[in-house]
């Protein structure tokens, strides 16, 4: 079954980059246990999952695998339901991608 991702932008703080996690996965989705998160190479390379998803993954007990690629690539994991989650930088084809229903919502 193939669902719908909710795209979103972190663009906060360190003490609040878990909660769009949450609010995005909300309680159902722990019952899954793990998560894949398309993102692309330049934030894999910065260092903000390796400092995140322990965090994360400690709090709430769900995996994340995560898949670091290319924005275009990113886009198009999603696009087919191969991600439970993107994170790119490159707002107009967030907005592109919520618009044509793949996503749920921007944040």
């Amino acid at each position: 079954m193939r669902r719908r991702l909710r795209a979103f932008l972190l663009l906060a703080t360190p003490p609040l980059l878990l909660a769009p996690f949450e609010a995005v996965l909300g309680p159902a989705r722990a019952a899954e246990r793990s998560i894949v998160l398309a993102s692309t190479t330049s934030t894999e390379h910065s260092g903000l999952f390796a400092r995140i998803l322990p965090l994360f993954e400690a709090a709430s007990g769900i995996r994340v695998e995560v898949v670091a690629v290319g924005t275009g690539q990113a886009l198009k994991l999603a696009e087919r339901g191969d991600a439970d989650l993107l994170l790119i930088h490159h707002r107009p084809s967030e907005d592109a991608f919520v618009a044509a229903g793949f996503g749920l919502e921007r944040r």
